[in-house]
């Protein structure tokens, strides 16, 4: 998500806390005033949500599914409204919703940061949380010409700081008319979307505290994503080869990887290893208005497609395998031809099927 001309107007802190050895909730430490943040300060707050939500692997846009009075969506259609003493106030209402959702004991605690304000052109209201994990660090110091190290304690968002999340509620479009959950837009960021944990660690918080859920279209999604890089792969100029390569690497993306979403920038980065290739990946995608933040992954739509593995060759001979762990069933190699009565040479294909025949028709 770019976002651009990002201006925050209003922002608090308040401090949720682990649940105790029995599970117990900790009542959080509310912030009673809004931060007064120098230049330097708010520009550092401004690049980390700004760097944080163009990340396309770990940025995703979500559906609000709870708007009941009490949610985070119907608590964000007070604040967006509200004067600055009553953001203050309500946000503390923020810090209720976060540990209410840290329901199980291995969940840390963290600084909450509630902010107000807009982006886009026309500028676009907006409301965002971040919670953030503090740790220990140094500075330098110098005195009298002697340069030392100072330790400080409870730092958070520094640019090192990778354990935190961010909730934002951004409107669609200014002033735009119907119901309230049509007119916002929720998006998440959360530095523990990987491979291996893309869902359950960030369950809590984009479920439980934001009262939001994957998009409706992301079968859709899924398979536009398949067709799109499918098309793409199709038009590089590669060996036929390297194609079967990048379509069975497609298949191994979709159905083999655990992770719950599907990427541009995973994809390239995983399977795509020039950079100039990744680059107009990433530029077909675009122009394509395919989503560049990671969406849900939803085979819904092409479980039928990624079964079979089907090669056409130009004398109409047809090789149909299963995808799954194509290249442990078939090997493909290119090689050259008998030379024609023109010494010409053109190129064939060897292929060698790691089995007996057991059957003809």
């Amino acid at each position: 998500m770019e976002l651009l001309d990002l201006r925050l107007t209003r922002v608090v802190i308040h401090e949720v806390f682990q649940r105790t050895d029995d599970k117990a909730r900790v009542a959080p430490k509310y912030g009673n005033a809004l931060e007064h943040l120098d230049g330097d300060a708010i520009d550092a707050l401004r690049n980390r949500i700004i760097s944080a939500m163009a990340s396309p692997a770990k940025c995703l846009q979500m559906a609000v599914d709870k708007t009941a009075n009490g949610s985070m969506f119907a608590l964000t259609c007070q604040l967006v409204e509200s004067d600055d003493a009553l953001f203050v106030e309500q946000s503390k209402q923020t810090a209720d919703l976060l540990a209410d959702a840290q329901k199980y004991r291995n969940i840390p605690g963290g600084i909450l940061v509630a902010f107000a304000g807009s982006a886009g052109v026309p500028a676009r209201r907006l409301i965002g949380v971040i919670k953030a994990e503090v740790h220990n660090g140094f500075t330098r110091e110098q005195a009298n010409g002697i340069m030392a190290l100072k330790f400080l304690k409870d730092l958070l968002l520094t640019a090192q700081t990778k354990l935190y999340k961010i909730g934002l509620f951004i409107e669609a479009i200014p002033n735009a008319q119907g119901a309230p959950v049509e007119r916002w837009q929720s998006f998440i960021y959360d530095e523990t979307l990987t491979l291996s944990n893309r869902d359950g660690a960030a369950q809590y918080f984009y479920d439980g505290f934001l009262g939001c859920k994957f998009l409706e279209s992301s079968a859709r999604n899924t398979k536009t994503f398949h067709d799109l890089t499918k098309a793409f792969i199709k038009g590089m100029d590669i060996p036929e080869t390297d194609r079967v390569g990048l379509n069975n690497a497609l298949v191994t993306y979709l159905r083999t990887d655990q992770s719950p979403t599907v990427s541009v920038a995973a994809f390239g980065v995983a399977y795509l290893a020039e950079v100039d290739a990744r680059d107009a990946y990433e530029r077909h995608m675009r122009a394509a208005e395919f989503p560049v933040v990671a969406v849900a992954k939803d085979l819904a739509d092409i479980n039928t497609a990624l079964r079979l593995r089907k090669l056409t060759f130009r004398n109409q001979v047809r090789l149909i395998a299963p995808a799954e762990g194509f290249d442990n069933l078939v090997k493909i190699e290119s090689i050259e031809g008998d030379p024609d009565a023109r010494g010409n040479r053109s190129r064939w294909t060897l292929l060698t099927v790691k089995a007996d025949i057991s059957g003809q028709e």
